[in-house]
């Protein structure tokens, strides 16, 4: 049986979020083939492992003494129980990325399991920081000739040195405004402004979260659409649009998530004309090539003054936005071994390569050059 680690949980702010698409896809993993091995990651940072965490009603009690701690040890993909003497747990054939926000969606797993040379059902480390920073999204997508809304990246220590850029961004982009934290997902800390003001408290309330924020020009009439992307089989596979509902002017944590609880209402698939469709599914098909993803990506979209500009790239995104492809978890669990799939021969191909290159230049003595690096020296 091979053994399949996921990762959820994590020190950000989408936490308990994270948990909820942990869970699901342990127990959504074809277990004729897979032994789903859980690593929850508590708020601290500690690498948990035990079988209470494939509940999730174990998560309310906070109950995690009875947990073992577990980690990764010397370029090895094997999980070991932490201690002075480290115990083997299992070896590790692949592991998938359900940590929402930092450490998961910022590439920093991604690197440490590219390192341990793990598998990973996710996208990598690059693709990964690229979309968690807002800016830098709006910068790679200019690149690839992806419409996205006018804005500036404004830093915190630009913002306490005095207000002098605020009236730059008042003359270059104008009210209305929104204002987002440039590493932060599912809405926290977003706020709009109608004028100085209200730009204060969203730039105090934003900064809160991160060191640098993104104000952007706000539409007061749009629409917003998500859509998922992944490879399986070596092919891009879309899925529907879905046209979320909002209870505000802009979708909130709330609106994103009451769906767990089984109230959210939502367009899908969304009824938008042909050439809208083929739009956002050319330029999704696109982001997600250019980018280097892999794994599941959400890409969210606003609809305004007849044009669709890319909102948000989501590398980790919520469930891993299985009810984008189908309503059945069997499907998704047949999605997941797909996915497993196509992380394996990525990284068998990936690791084909040859990575030492024998230069010869330790090998040369009596220069100048190499007796000014002995320690005599």
């Amino acid at each position: 049986m091979k053994n399949i680690v996921v990762f959820f949980g994590g020190k950000s702010c989408e936490h308990e979020i994270s948990i909820i698409t942990g869970v699901l896809t342990l127990n959504s993993l074809d277990k004729t083939c897979y032994n789903p091995i859980p690593v929850y990651v508590s708020k601290s940072g500690e690498w948990l492992y035990g079988e209470d965490l494939f509940d999730v009603a174990f998560y309310k009690y906070q109950s995690f003494k009875k947990l073992k701690k577990v980690t990764l040890l010397s370029n090895e993909p094997t999980l070991y129980y932490k201690g002075k003497k480290p115990k083997k747990l299992c070896d590790i054939y692949c592991a998938i990325n359900c940590m929402h926000g930092l450490n998961g969606e910022d590439g920093t797993l991604a690197g440490l399991l590219k390192f341990h040379k793990i598998p990973l059902v996710g996208a990598p480390l690059f693709s990964s920081s690229l979309s968690m920073d807002k800016d830098y999204t709006k910068k790679f997508l200019k690149g690839i000739k992806v419409e996205t809304l006018p804005y500036v990246s404004y830093t915190k220590s630009e913002y306490i040195k005095g207000d002098s850029g605020l009236v730059n961004v008042e003359n270059k982009i104008g009210y209305p405004l929104i204002i987002k934290p440039a590493n932060l997902g599912s809405s926290i800390g977003i706020s709009t402004a109608n004028n100085r003001d209200e730009l204060e408290l969203a730039l105090k309330k934003a900064f809160t979260y991160d060191s640098k924020v993104i104000i952007e020009r706000f539409l007061t009439s749009f629409d917003e659409f998500n859509i998922a992307v992944c490879k399986m089989d070596g092919d891009i596979v879309l899925s529907g649009i879905e046209k979320p509902s909002r209870s505000q002017n802009i979708l909130t944590f709330d609106d994103k998530y009451q769906n767990y609880s089984g109230n959210a209402e939502r367009e899908f698939p969304a009824k938008i004309s042909t050439k809208l469709q083929n739009k956002i599914e050319s330029v999704s098909k696109k982001i997600y090539e250019e980018g280097g993803f892999s794994g599941i990506v959400r890409l969210d979209f606003i609809f305004g003054e007849d044009k669709i500009y890319l909102n948000e790239i989501n590398t980790v995104p919520g469930s891993m936005a299985y009810y984008l492809f189908t309503d059945s978890l069997k499907v998704f669990s047949a999605m997941l071994s797909n996915l497993i799939r196509q992380s394996v021969k990525d990284f068998n191909l990936f690791n084909s390569s040859v990575f030492s290159y024998s230069s010869g230049v330790l090998k040369i003595n009596g220069s100048k050059g190499s007796k000014r690096l002995t320690s005599k020296n």
